[in-house]
């Protein structure tokens, strides 16, 4: 809490008492706390460990240096502990030539991978991967390069509602300027989050025949694809203590000067293949309208030739995500996907584009803000069930009757909301704890259309009937009468008298 308050309260009171550095220190000891805190019975590697305490060091320094000078003591103590330490022999394979850079800020400097290939950072192996990038397949070598030598994809489509989440946590920008391991174990929690169980299987799929498919790196350390295969290999790295590589090719690129093509390799390599990569679902859609209506990164057509999707389909999953952000509006936390990922809305908001396109602008308004509040309230136990009521009703043309009762509702509430202070899903929640009486209504109020809905269904249930009974008598060709034997005819005949009799009797009756 006194670390962020260092970084909370920098431009009203600390940035006349401490160095600028102290800000960055303390966002870096954010990052080792969040990381420890979630890390149960593990610890820390050696050089996490080292850099940790280092930090630490610097910052006490400056405001406490008895503090500073014992934190020194736990330093040597860990740094002791690492010399000595027995370096892997180089390993050094022939293979096939690296293509040149296609990249267009030209090639990396002295931190690119490939200008490392010393046989105990990066290590050429004989194998290959076949890597499509600017219209054009190439063959590129493979490489074992060692685990903190790389760094996880921040601009990973999975993790995009991750990442949002710890910056609303933590502040906009907060993964930035970040040491790299406690970067890359803040972001390794995210994957492991999010998938679980994926990362248990393919763990132990590692553990017992090693890396199978090699991954695509940037030549800066950057994974662009492999970042699950990279967070088992860290994994079991930890647990088995010994040195690790991850198989991968360099690609001599560069995430701001050759963004677009970046982005359509990873189209291709992750939702082209034949085997679809197993995203959330607002995690993808977030990722598609980002790139093509936030960032305007890329064009539908273009999203296109890096998949193998559809335009319709791709334009679908943008209409949704407009409708995600929307709701978040809505929610007075604009851009905080993982409060959308948290409420599992996806689904909810694809069931409703069918009803939707039934109805004008206003009646499109009202539904959103009907299925919005319904959201925040918890008056929808089963999203399901709630989309197929709201099809029925629409259908039956009740939806103007239900769309007012629930507008009574929810305009006293929305004025609530708009005076409560919503920083957080848990503000919504407790907003939402608040409307026990507001949440019955709005069932009621869908209770009561579906009876509606029912009742109108029932009284031209008689209409349609008859309408296709008379459908099928006139089906019925007399041409045909002619080639009947005799019972034959006798039976059309009393079928017949029996119909008459049927109409004869409603006619009475009407």
């Amino acid at each position: 809490n006194c670390i962020r308050i260092i970084d909370r309260m920098w431009g009203e009171l600390f940035r006349d008492l401490l160095p600028l550095n102290c800000r960055a220190w303390a966002k870096e000891l954010m990052g080792v706390r969040n990381i420890i805190s979630h890390m149960g019975q593990g610890d820390l590697e050696q050089p996490m460990a080292e850099r940790a305490l280092d930090t630490m060091r610097l910052l006490c320094g400056e405001i406490d240096r008895k503090g500073a000078a014992e934190i020194a003591e736990l330093y040597k103590t860990v740094r002791g502990k690492a010399d000595g330490a027995d370096r892997p022999a180089p390993v050094v394979y022939s293979g096939p030539v690296q293509p040149e850079a296609e990249s267009v800020r030209g090639p990396l400097g002295d931190g690119s991978l490939l200008r490392m290939i010393d046989g105990v950072t990066v290590q050429k192996t004989a194998l290959t991967r076949k890597v499509t990038y600017g219209g054009k397949t190439v063959v590129y070598p493979v490489y074992r390069v060692r685990l903190d030598a790389l760094y996880y994809n921040d601009q990973n489509d999975r993790i995009a509602t991750w990442i949002t989440g710890y910056e609303a946590e933590n502040g906009k920008g907060s993964l930035e300027g970040l040491d790299t391991e406690i970067y890359n174990r803040i972001i390794e929690g995210f994957i492991c989050e999010s998938n679980p169980d994926a990362i248990q299987k393919t763990q132990k799929n590692i553990a017992l025949i090693g890396q199978r498919e090699p991954g695509v790196t940037l030549a800066d350390g950057r994974i662009v694809d492999g970042n699950r295969r990279f967070t088992c290999l860290r994994r079991i790295a930890r647990e088995t203590g010994a040195q690790a590589y991850f198989e991968t090719v360099i690609m001599d690129m560069d995430i701001r000067a050759d963004k677009k093509q970046i982005k359509l390799l990873e189209l291709a390599v992750q939702h082209g293949e034949e085997k679809k990569v197993d995203y959330d679902l607002i995690d993808f859609a977030i990722g598609t309208y980002r790139d093509i209506v936030q960032t305007r990164l890329l064009t539908v057509d273009e999203y296109v030739s890096g998949t193998n999707e559809t335009a319709a389909d791709v334009r679908k999953r943008i209409e949704i995500a407009g409708v995600i952000c929307e709701f978040l509006d809505y929610l007075g936390l604009p851009e905080q996907y993982h409060v959308a990922r948290e409420y599992q809305v996806f689904s909810l908001f694809e069931e409703m584009m069918a009803p939707m396109r039934q109805l004008d602008d206003v009646g499109k308004a009202m539904l959103k803000e009907i299925a919005f509040v319904n959201v925040i309230t918890r008056a929808i136990p089963d999203q399901r069930k709630f989309i197929r009521d709201i099809k029925t009703i629409v259908k039956s043309g009740q939806y103007l009757d239900y769309s007012e009762d629930q507008r009574a509702i929810i305009s006293p509430l929305r004025e609530r909301y708009k005076e409560a202070e919503i920083r957080s899903k848990k503000d919504i929640d407790d907003f939402s704890d608040s409307c026990d009486k507001e949440r019955e209504e709005l069932a009621l109020s869908m209770e009561r259309a579906l009876f509606r809905s029912r009742s109108a269904v029932l009284k031209n249930k008689p209409a349609e009937n008859l309408s296709k009974c008379v459908s099928l008598m006139t089906e019925i060709d007399p041409r045909l009468f002619g080639k009947l034997d005799e019972d034959e005819r006798a039976d059309l005949k009393a079928g017949l008298e029996e119909l008459i009799g049927i109409a004869q009797n409603f006619i009475s009756k009407l």
